[in-house]
């Protein structure tokens, strides 16, 4: 009989090049499981405390500070080594006093950001998907798999997609929105301009054959061009969150 479904099995030469591991040391390496992030976009939550934070030395050690209910993302209790954690994220370890978020940098791909506790309460989610559901009710569909359910009257129903929701976690209460238009400023989270930020000062639509794209100018001036769908909205004076690595 056929083999069904996808592996439960990686091994480490072709994992996802911003994981933080050594390819040739050993020969298998953690799978995330299926979840709110693909699994090429985000990281198992063993290499996170093992590898990425150095609180656990073995895999049988991040299971049990795990069980131990001693680690939190977006401000839930984790108890599966992986689970995967995806671009904005946030994970805390409450008793060793840290709280990272995932954020693309430069060079490196999608790595923990320290910030600071009050930024915990908080993620940015970007609307991938806006529909009317039986009852008249809005639905949103968020980059991480969050799906939200609004009001089809009031300022809640006038979002739109790709915009950026700013919710609180766990409650996930929506505190603030930012659209995506030009003025505002964009995290670029995928492609060669990975993990550059700017101003959007133009926008191309899109046609059946070529992808919408942005002009975004950075803090030096520079303006460079890349897909729309590869930039999220992170603020509009100023990010709402801490960006720079520590």
């Amino acid at each position: 009989m056929g083999h069904k479904g996808g592996l439960r099995h990686l091994k480490r030469l072709p994992a996802p090049w911003f994981w933080p591991i050594h390819r040739k040391e050993h020969t298998w390496t953690p799978k995330p499981d299926p979840g709110a992030h693909k699994s090429s976009a985000s990281l198992p939550l063993q290499l996170i405390l093992r590898d990425g934070l150095g609180i656990a030395r073995t895999g049988r050690e991040v299971s049990k500070v795990l069980s131990e209910g001693k680690v939190r993302v977006d401000g839930g209790i984790r108890r599966d080594s992986n689970y995967p954690v995806g671009l904005m994220d946030v994970v805390e370890v409450p008793d060793a006093n840290l709280t990272y978020r995932l954020l693309p940098i430069t060079g490196r791909g999608l790595s923990l950001v320290r910030i600071p506790k009050d930024e915990a309460k908080f993620k940015l989610c970007r609307i991938l998907a806006k529909s009317t559901v039986p009852g008249g009710k809005i639905q949103y569909g968020l980059h991480d798999g969050r799906s939200l359910m609004q009001p089809s009257t009031g300022a809640e129903s006038s979002y739109s997609i790709n915009d950026t929701l700013r919710i609180s976690i766990p409650a996930q209460r929506i505190l603030n929105h930012v659209k995506f238009e030009k003025g505002n400023l964009g995290l670029v989270v995928a492609g060669r301009n990975l993990g550059r930020t700017g101003r959007i000062v133009d926008w191309q639509a899109g046609t059946a054959t070529r992808p919408a794209t942005v002009t975004i100018e950075d803090s030096t001036g520079t303006k460079f061009d890349t897909m729309a769908a590869y930039v999220f909205i992170v603020g509009t004076d100023k990010p709402a969150i801490k960006l720079e690595a520590a």
